[in-house]
């Protein structure tokens, strides 16, 4: 959806070298198949599925349905 699908590296560079966490959601990211990061992103097992919960995203079985957020 960044427009590169060939830049996943890129794009997990930037994750890890986020410089504001907290006010940059870098948890919204998910790969292409809707899989959630591994348990060792964000704090701890399930704390990316917890905060897209919060946010109003449905994940089931640590992953998102694209489909239904229309991507």
């Amino acid at each position: 959806m960044a427009g590169e699908p060939k830049m996943a590296r890129a794009v997990g560079n930037a994750l890890h070298k986020n410089p504001d966490p907290e006010h940059i959601p870098c948890f919204r990211v998910v790969n292409s198949k809707g899989e959630l990061s591994g348990a060792f992103a964000f704090g701890g097992e399930n704390e990316q599925a917890r905060r897209l919960m919060a946010d109003g995203v449905e994940v089931v079985n640590g992953k998102v349905d694209l489909k239904k957020y229309g991507i």
